[in-house]
């Protein structure tokens, strides 16, 4: 099922092929019980209904439903009016349909209506008793989808483990910055680690969406947003990576950085709220503002850099106060 799926990707995939073979002969079961013509076409709409998430599988029933209207008003145009080759009126059919289908954005739905335009090929009934069984077809499908989908596995226990993570591993970034700009650790961890953390917080994120769409509540909207002020923060990382990257030699005044970065990195959770590290950044601007001018061009760029990253650092607590004023209680 797919080499570099997770054991998280893999179980998922497993259950929504367990839940398209249940669903779809399920739903061929209930349309040959009521005797409806084409029975089997019911299994079809289930394969095809079944989506990852419990809002798409919602969304995608309800355009099955209205492009099925849709459609039958084309094969009565088509098949009634166009010609007297049907297989003629059933290519003009397709050429309209796929335009609605595409131009309402109906894109998923093109399949099991062409479907449908082959039944009215084979069997030339414009009666609104077919059109019935017809839509009795797509409905029960459509309907055998939506009850797979309706109880989908929770991702809470993964996001909070996502959260856990995320803090762990920019605690670990903010600490080697500090190495680095100490002279103590080399630049090739700081960068490896920074990468796997973005790649990290981009996985969380999905999975967050994911969750949304499953529980279908606005509440849930808070991990995506948490996910994604991490992942701001991530890319002012990056920029003070770059900017660090070009110092050639450290000045002094690094360290008074270095020790604020090991001071914030604890602070790095779910719950804080940064006004006092806000306020302590603004000590150290202070502090940097009362050193010794710079003796050389190289010392006076060097400086000029390390402004900027207590730039960044200034932009790095705004949008994790920004997150908290919104989410977290004081």
């Amino acid at each position: 099922m797919g080499a570099g799926m997770d054991s998280h990707g893999r179980r998922k995939m497993a259950i929504k092929v367990l839940k398209i073979a249940v669903g779809s002969c399920m739903a061929v079961a209930v349309a040959q019980f009521f005797e409806l013509p084409y029975a089997t076409s019911a299994g079809i709409v289930t394969l095809l209904t079944v989506q990852n998430t419990r809002r798409d599988t919602i969304r995608l029933a309800a355009e099955r439903l209205l492009s099925f209207l849709l459609s039958v008003l084309l094969v009565f145009v088509c098949f009634r009016y166009i010609g007297k080759l049907e297989w003629v009126n059933y290519g003009v059919y397709i050429f309209l349909m796929v335009h609605v289908c595409y131009f309402f954005g109906w894109e998923n739905t093109i399949s099991v209506n062409a479907v449908m335009g082959t039944h009215y090929l084979l069997t030339p009934d414009y009666s609104l008793n077919f059109a019935a069984s017809e839509l009795a077809v797509i409905a029960i499908g459509t309907a055998l989808a939506l009850l797979m989908n309706w109880h989908m596995p929770s991702n809470l226990k993964i996001l909070r483990e996502d959260i856990r993570k995320a803090e762990d591993d920019m605690q670990q970034v903010l600490q080697e910055l500090a190495c680095y700009l100490e002279g103590k650790l080399d630049g090739a961890h700081i960068w490896l680690d920074l990468d796997q953390l973005e790649q990290s917080i981009h996985r969380g994120l999905d999975r967050a969406h994911e969750h949304a769409h499953n529980t279908l509540s606005e509440e849930d909207h808070y991990y995506i947003e948490y996910m994604e002020m991490r992942l701001q923060q991530c890319a002012l990382l990056q920029a003070i990576r770059h900017r660090v990257w070009k110092i050639d030699g450290m000045p002094e005044q690094a360290k008074i950085i270095s020790d604020y970065l090991r001071y914030l990195a604890p602070y790095v959770h779910e719950k804080n709220i940064p006004d006092r590290q806000s306020a302590d950044l603004q000590q150290v601007f202070d502090q940097m503002k009362q050193q010794p001018l710079p003796e050389s061009r190289d010392e006076f760029e060097s400086r000029a850099i390390l402004y900027h990253v207590l730039l960044d650092l200034e932009d790095f607590l705004f949008v994790k106060k920004r997150f908290a004023d919104q989410y977290i209680d004081c």
